[in-house]
């Protein structure tokens, strides 16, 4: 038996969901496991990250993210799809979408994970998707606000009514059940993290001011502020207890997160896109111990005022910014520092791992 996953990205840099989706599936059927992945200029392969895995690392003659380059990765995608035959096929968002209508045979079982925002890729996706409801028999979502307005929008309806496709909400966590306990606050390092890009959608003005330059805050992630200029001009703005500390990578970063007071996970929402489902990072900052310091996301709202595991901003600008820094040095030498702790450690027992995410999907593979 087969499982093959297509994905819209390079492997081993974005989307952590999808190789560990694939993998479980692997191993709930006990299936050899494939993916097929473009060849982003700009990352190199990481295939040695996944050995259970075997990869199609497609080329296009145009980047793979561009018009041409998306249509000649899918072409080439469907025809390996035809040549393997799978018997589950993993469909990462509406990227990859346009495989399912170039395929000679129906899978057995196709899992549509649509961790993007479907309308931000245009009109013609919102056609394809209305029209690909009888080729899915799974549609995944990260959130529950974007699971109803996507259905509202797309339907999702099976060919009949016995083929209904089942419509599923998983949280983008990527850790396991931790049995580790966070580290006391005298073993962190009584300081602030932010690991991720810095533009002006993460608030990259924010750090500048002189108000948030006397919180100790690490700053890890590409800087993308336009030209090299602007970029330059941002570095030398930052000062006092603000440090840019470069460019880590995931395990690195996964390595030195727990020695932090707070994790900062903050970003403006500019479109719909960018408004509901909480980034990887939201989750393994609970995961190991660290309360996020977050704006009022729906999902990232529900959770902490689910758990008590972090500090919610009040909005989205630099007011509530600045408030909710001035809240987390307050508190992190008091009792309420630690019950965020706690907070973080039951909402993991109880939710935020894969293993919890995975068990709603089980019922629906059979």
């Amino acid at each position: 038996m087969k499982v093959l996953a297509i994905s819209d990205v390079t492997l081993g840099y974005g989307t952590p969901q999808l190789p560990l989706l694939t993998l479980s599936l692997v191993a709930y059927y006990g299936a050899d496991g494939y993916v097929i992945e473009p060849a982003q200029p700009e990352v190199t392969a990481r295939h040695s990250l996944f050995p259970a895995l075997r990869f199609d690392r497609v080329t296009t003659v145009w980047h793979p993210h561009s018009d041409q380059g998306r249509q000649e990765y899918l072409w080439r995608a469907a025809r390996h799809v035809n040549q393997l035959r799978p018997e589950v096929l993993v469909i990462c968002c509406t990227y990859c979408l346009p495989v399912l209508f170039r395929l000679d045979y129906r899978p057995r079982k196709v899992i549509y994970y649509s961790v993007e925002s479907i309308p931000f890729y245009g009109p013609f996706d919102m056609e394809m998707n209305g029209q690909a409801g009888p080729l899915i028999d799974i549609v995944i979502f990260p959130e529950e606000n974007r699971a109803a307005a996507e259905i509202g929008r797309f339907g999702f309806h099976g060919a009949s009514p016995d083929r209904e496709p089942a419509k599923l909400v998983l949280y983008n966590t990527t850790n396991f059940r931790n049995t580790e306990p966070p580290l006391p606050r005298p073993s962190r390092n009584g300081r602030l993290l932010y690991a991720g890009t810095i533009s002006e959608q993460t608030f990259a003005s924010y750090y500048t001011k002189p108000e948030t330059q006397k919180y100790p805050i690490d700053m890890f992630g590409p800087v993308k502020l336009g030209p090299d200029s602007a970029r330059q001009e941002f570095l030398a703005s930052l000062g006092g207890a603000v440090r840019y500390r470069g460019f880590i990578d995931a395990h690195e970063l996964a390595r030195i997160r727990r020695n932090y007071l707070y994790s900062l996970v903050a970003w403006n929402p500019v479109n719909e896109n960018q408004l509901y489902a909480a980034p990887n990072k939201f989750f393994d900052s609970i995961a190991d111990g660290i309360p996020p310091i977050t704006a009022p996301h729906p999902q990232c709202k529900v959770i902490l005022e689910r758990y008590g595991c972090g500090i919610l901003m009040d909005d989205w600008s630099y007011t509530a910014f600045a408030a909710a820094l001035g809240k987390a040095m307050r508190l992190h030498a008091t009792p309420a520092w630690i019950e965020m702790v706690e907070g973080c450690r039951r909402a993991v027992a109880q939710e935020l791992h894969w293993e919890a995410q995975f068990a709603r999907l089980r019922p629906h593979l059979s």
